[in-house]
């Protein structure tokens, strides 16, 4: 052992190694020797099981930081020192097995003994409470679940995934199994704080092991998340190795990065270990959104078997609602009030009104809810319950939910597209690129409807009229919420956008197509949603909106009060949106009005066409531009 790695080395494990018996020691060379022959410091499983990454200045970095995770002083920079001192510490076999490093590093010894054979010829630990751990879990399957984005959380806005371990019982009851769950680890409520520090790596991200029950409690009943079940087609084996990692990964965290090194690629890593064939997270080195890791993770050939779908509460009690006869809901909404309120249909209709009722104050469950009203509510509950005790049972099944668009079946959220057409009789072409998430002119099949989340997104726009290329858009973020509003929960839609547009405007103020200035804008908009179709497959909304513009053509800050006013049409592979949007401002621009058609359809999984129509009005003067274009999702 050279004195280099002598002093990348523990003390402690220096001071074992020099007390390995002359055979131990000669057999602890002789695997050291064949390790570097093997190059197995270099392995991309290797760097994998440290969650090691390259620099751009050459070398390597690892992201985990635990008090056990590596031996040698050096081991987070060079994997070499750190498969050195593994190689060491696993030919120290004590009385107290379970702090054997054999016991604390099980799936890095496995592989190590996996590549070196009879070369690797250490004592083997017991490890007892590892052995347990596995026996208790007792999993021969394993589960990927997506939780569908909660939009109104900033660190749920794009889904969330998870791993459900599934043994026997999950066959009668998947809710008594356990589930892996990465996420960052804090108690901020503040969702501008969590942004910026989830952007940052300003959080430490580890694993947790929970029983499935508390996430489908948590996602499912207190956040009206749907969620969505792959199992996988795992050998045991496979399950072994990704077990045997979790167990080493116990109190080890990593930087939580809210695009990058999130639940989603954290998943994909471990599946890797598990199936060391897999290479999915090459693919998602810059940002990983948990829905583009489900695609991933299902397009695989023969990984995943099947789906189940799992409806939120909210979502079973807007199927009941719609589908119950209006007498039936306004005497459940007057049960809400009023737990005595009379009830004047059938038995049949009298339970259906008390089920439903019961139903919604079970959904309006509130953390900040005071101990009063919680008290009350509970009480309404009861009463409830008591009613319905006397109708006796009901032949009437459950409503049936039907499952929306999978989401495993939608677009990517990477987008490149290209497009050609008119701009106030001058031909234009506009080249654009966005790397997350969803627009509001985008098919949302696969999306919740009515969701959009357009992020970083850049479109360049050659003039045919002065032979430039211009910044025609400069998004930095725009999300649009349009909740359609339900009988019992009456939700707000709303829109909050940053960007910079190229404005047609003249010196005077004037729609001019040859002269335009870059305006920077912020904008928040509230208002409702309605929606003439139980799959929302039709959207009308109405938002009052605020915008603030700001930029050297203006002189000083102009503030607009406008209403936006649109209706969104999808159906399987066509999506159509009509949009007015008037508005008018303090000061020298005056009132305007803003018209927007488009109608997009998918003719491959990851390309469509579009064709849009926008016209630009203030006073008499107006502009027109079409387009035709093509977008690719990856």
């Amino acid at each position: 052992m050279s004195l280099a790695r002598l002093w990348g080395l523990p003390w402690l494990v220096v001071i074992f190694c020099l007390l390995l018996t002359p055979q131990a020691q000669a057999d602890l060379a002789h695997a050291e020797l064949m390790a570097q022959q093997m190059h197995l410091a270099t392995s991309p499983y290797w760097l994998k099981l440290l969650h090691s990454q390259p620099l751009w200045s050459g070398g390597w970095i690892s992201t985990a930081r635990g008090e056990h995770f590596f031996q040698a002083t050096q081991g987070a920079h060079d994997p070499e020192a750190e498969l050195l001192a593994d190689l060491t510490g696993f030919y120290q076999v004590s009385n107290r097995p379970d702090q054997d490093l054999q016991c604390l590093l099980p799936a890095r010894f496995a592989w190590l003994r996996q590549q070196l054979g009879q070369q690797l010829d250490a004592p083997l630990s017991s490890c007892p409470q590892f052995q347990q751990w596995l026996h208790d879990l007792d999993v021969d399957h394993l589960t990927l679940v997506f939780a569908s984005d909660y939009i109104n959380n900033p660190s749920s806005m794009f889904g969330h995934t998870l791993l459900r371990l599934d043994n026997h019982t999950a066959q009668q009851d998947p809710l008594l199994t356990y589930a892996i769950s990465y996420a960052a680890q804090t108690r901020e409520s503040n969702g501008l704080i969590f942004a910026v520090k989830g952007l940052t790596g300003g959080y430490p991200g580890m694993y947790s092991l929970l029983p499935y029950y508390d996430k489908v409690k948590q996602y499912n009943d207190m956040e009206d998340r749907d969620l969505w079940e792959y199992p996988l087609n795992l050998q045991h084996a496979e399950i072994q190795r990704l077990l045997s990692h979790i167990w080493e990964l116990r109190q080890v965290a990593f930087p939580y990065y809210f695009f990058s090194d999130n639940c989603a690629y954290e998943l994909l890593v471990l599946l890797e270990i598990g199936r060391p064939s897999l290479q999915l997270s090459a693919h998602f080195k810059s940002y990983a959104i948990p829905a583009d890791t489900v695609r991933a993770i299902t397009a695989q050939p023969e990984l995943t078997d099947g789906t189940h779908y799992r409806a939120a509460s909210a979502t079973r009690l807007y199927t009941r609602v719609r589908q119950q006869s209006p007498l039936v809901n306004q005497e459940a909404q007057q049960l809400t009030q009023n737990p005595d309120y009379p009830l004047t249909g059938s038995p049949s209709d009298q339970a259906a009104s008390l089920e439903t009722a019961y139903a919604v104050l079970d959904t309006l469950h509130d953390s900040k809810e005071s101990p009063a009203a919680h008290q009350q509510r509970a009480q309404f509950m009861l009463r409830l319950l008591n009613r319905r005790a006397l109708l006796g049972t009901s032949d009437t099944d459950p409503p049936l939910v039907p499952p929306p668009s999978n989401p495993a079946q939608g677009h990517d959220s990477s987008e490149f597209y290209a497009q050609a057409g008119d701009r106030q009789g001058q031909g234009i072409v506009n080249l654009g690129w966005r790397p997350a998430y969803q627009d509001e002119a985008d098919n949302s099949q696969g999306y919740r409807p009515g969701a959009a989340i357009d992020f970083m997104h850049l479109e360049a726009q050659y003039r045919e009229s002065d032979h430039q290329v211009h910044l025609n858009h400069a998004v930095l973020l725009d999300i649009q919420s349009l909740a359609a509003r339900e009988m019992f929960f009456p939700s707000l839609s709303w829109h909050l956008a940053l960007r910079a547009d190229d404005m047609p405007w003249d010196q005077n103020g004037h729609i001019n197509a040859r002269e335009s200035h870059v305006i920077s804008s912020g904008l928040l908009g509230a208002g409702f949603t309605e929606s003439t179709s139980s799959d929302g497959s039709w959207l009308w909304h109405a938002l009052l909106d605020e915008q603030l513009l700001s930029g050297p053509y203006l002189r000083q800050p102009d503030a607009g009060t406008g209403l936006d006013m649109g209706i969104t049409y999808q159906h399987d592979r066509d999506h159509v949106m009509m949009q007015l949007h008037p508005i008018c401002y303090i000061h020298r621009l005056g009132c305007q009005l803003q018209s927007k058609v488009s109608a997009d359809h998918t003719w491959a999984h990851d390309l469509s066409w579009r064709l849009s129509w926008e016209r630009w009005q203030a006073g008499q003067r107006a502009l027109n531009t079409t387009t035709l274009g093509f977008f690719h999702y990856f």
